[in-house]
């Protein structure tokens, strides 16, 4: 049977979104990965809005709407399940270092403030703070107290959602990797996973830091690190009773007599495991703050991985399918956020009521239009000095003879790419000179920010330009499987819902470059049964072209000579045998080095040209790609006219007859 919601992920967001829907009347499904390492486990448990000192003026307000939502939320919790979440509005107090307004630096000074954020908070001055909370390191001249924060037992919390939806009917599937979205005119029809496909009405994405596998969200795992003592027996009376906000460090009592210190902060992707450094570094904080701790049992090391964002604000709300939704990039606020964040997605699902706060944590912030002021054109060159007949000849020929490739019309057979610039700027006006109308880009390099990838959501015009995603760094045909699917989502996110292209490489040679036949054609078979347009790169092999086509790819790129090599047509017999044989549009890629390498290429018979490097390290970039453009329509128009029949003798230009004699 369908689920009405199927929740992909099992951590403390995902289980509140479950139990909340399943209460208003859905049919939930939650699929997990590995519940052990979500970030969940990477949390002390505290609800610290105002001790944090959140700068946003709307996540402040979501965090505070969170916090006064959690003395019922727990109670209905607990009611449901008979368990403990541990709750406890204890208050936070953040001490003030001797050192601080004169030896802090600034990002110290921003994090732990000499004035408060919250009416509720009170400064305490050395000696208010030493009796309210004796132990304190002698350099604690004062503090702030805020009472109205609070914490909760965040494993124990866990395990009470758990519970609550295990009571309340919700269906749990473990150790479920859920591979893609498959997606239709932007709805998404079912997800893709290690057992098999599965299906509901609408879908949920709370995987925390896994999030950009499935689809190119803003969202990076950020490691943390933590470790648990205890409170030795001989000590009758809990020394601690309200957390601990220090320099960089937190010291969380529970009642249970254990207290958490935590957490390191780590781009370290998904290393896993404690280090020697993580651990010394809280210990050495947390001592300097509370000395008495040094002589503690330490209980327990772990480590975990919260999904940040750039702006360090969750994604929330909406996406570029109508069924589903996203709710993830909490950072260090999952605890806090997880019954704010229920109430307003399942408002949102069930009653398609739109919180008007969700507007400030749409995922859409980090893909914004751009501001540069460049006309994106998308044919015929932008000559500075405009020639109409050339121009008139150019247009003749792309829509007396267009390209098409996967059912889809391109009135330029000029593709480029965005690598290799020395700036966006140079970038954006190549790609305009050019009048391409396809450029390719390199899916693992803009999920990983490299350099010059950074903004390009915003650098180009995407209703004009066609995306072609690429699989370029991957080494295996799984590698290329998975990131052809991010490289769909990520042109979805753009705005072209119907894009299915991909540029497919598998490249596990780092020092020719030369792709794998093996595992293109693995990769190939796969992603045309997922419904993609293949464009796969191949060495200029008669029998894999055949082979590729036979499979179903939408055309083959056959290289001219070794990736960035420059070298021009050293394959020009190969590709003459695949022209020949192939029943769909042949691409030349790699290796071109200068327009009249791009002429002849058009001039064997290949429907289009793929270059970039070519471009790109050129000393004039723009007029480069200026020449590719006109190189590509020349020898299109001159294959189209025919060449003229080669002789092995001369033949005189002038006529012979009606001479003028003597």
């Amino acid at each position: 049977m369908t689920s009405d919601v199927l929740i992909i992920g099992g951590g403390v967001i995902g289980l509140a979104i479950a139990v909340e829907l399943k209460l208003r009347g859905a049919k939930v499904t939650v699929l997990c990965r590995d519940f052990q390492v979500a970030a969940t486990h990477a949390a002390a448990g505290m609800l610290a809005p105002d001790a944090e000192n959140i700068p946003n003026p709307a996540m402040l307000s979501l965090c505070r709407r969170s916090r006064s939502l959690y003395p019922d939320w727990t109670q209905k919790l607990e009611d449901l399940t008979g368990l403990n979440t541990g709750y406890w509005p204890c208050g936070i107090l953040a001490p003030v270092y001797q050192s601080t307004g004169t030896k802090l630096d600034s990002s110290a000074q921003a994090d732990f403030p000499l004035t408060p954020t919250s009416q509720s908070s009170d400064w305490l001055n050395q000696t208010a703070i030493h009796q309210y909370q004796p132990g304190l390191g002698s350099e604690v001249v004062g503090g702030w107290w805020y009472p109205e924060d609070a914490q909760v037992d965040n494993r124990a919390l866990v395990n009470v959602l758990w519970t609550a939806a295990q009571s309340l009917g919700v269906e749990f599937k473990d150790s479920i990797k859920v591979e893609a979205f498959l997606q239709q005119q932007g709805e998404v029809v079912g997800v893709q996973t290690n057992t098999g496909i599965i299906r509901a009405n609408h879908y949920v994405l709370a995987t925390g830091a896994w999030s950009n596998e499935l689809l190119p969200l803003a969202v990076r795992p950020r490691k943390g690190q933590m470790l648990r003592l205890r409170v030795p027996d001989f000590i009758p009376e809990l020394p601690l009773t309200r957390i601990l906000f220090g320099d960089n460090i937190y010291i969380v009592p529970r009642r249970n007599r254990s207290i958490i210190i935590g957490a390191t902060s780590e781009d370290v992707g998904f290393t896993p495991h404690n280090t020697p450094a993580g651990i010394q570094s809280l210990l050495q904080q947390a001592i300097s703050l509370y000395p008495q701790l040094q002589d503690y049992p330490i209980q327990e090391f772990w480590w975990g991985f919260r999904p940040a964002t750039p702006d360090e604000l969750p994604i929330l709300g909406n996406s570029h399918c109508h069924n589903l939704t996203l709710a993830t990039g909490h950072y260090r606020n999952g605890i806090l956020l997880a019954p704010i964040t229920a109430a307003l997605i399942a408002d949102l699902i069930w009653q398609q009521k739109s919180d008007p706060i969700l507007s400030n944590f749409h995922y859409s912030r980090f893909h914004s239009q751009s501001s540069t002021p460049t006309s994106m054109l998308t044919h015929s060159a932008n000559f500075s000095q405009r020639n109409i007949a050339v121009e008139d000849a150019i247009h003749r020929v792309s829509t007396s003879s267009p390209l098409v490739i996967a059912g889809k019309t391109f009135q330029s057979r000029l593709m480029t790419g965005t690598g290799k610039y020395r700036s966006i700027e140079e970038m954006q006006q190549s790609i305009v000179a050019s009048g391409c109308q396809i450029v390719t880009v390199a899916v693992r390099r803009v999920q990983n920010k490299a350099a010059g990838h950074e903004n390009l959501a915003e650098a180009l015009d995407w209703q004009k330009i066609w995306m072609l995603p690429n699989t370029a760094g991957c080494e295996t045909a799984e590698d290329a499987i998975r990131v052809a699917r991010l490289g769909r989502e990520m042109a979805k996110l753009l705005g072209q819902e119907d894009n299915n292209f991909v540029k497919l490489e598998v490249i596990p040679d780092p020092k020719y470059l030369l792709p794998d036949p093996i595992g293109t054609l693995q990769a190939a078979e796969q992603l045309v049964k997922e419904g993609f347009a293949v464009l796969p790169y191949i060495n200029a092999d008669p029998m894999l072209a055949k082979r590729l086509e036979d499979v179903g790819c939408a055309t083959v790129m056959p290289l001219a000579s070794p990736i960035g090599s420059g070298q021009g047509l050293k394959t020009t017999a190969n590709i003459q045998i695949i022209i020949e044989n192939a029943s769909i549009p042949v691409v030349v890629d790699a290796g071109i080095g200068s327009p009249s390498e791009a002429a002849q290429a058009m001039e064997l018979g290949a429907d289009a040209l793929l270059i970039n490097s070519a471009i790109a390290l050129s000393q004039n970039p723009t007029v480069m790609a200026q020449a590719m453009n006109l190189a590509t329509v020349a020898g299109r128009m001159a294959y189209l006219a025919g060449r003229m029949p080669l002789k092995t003798y001369a033949s005189a230009s002038s006529p012979l007859t009606g001479t003028i004699t003597n």
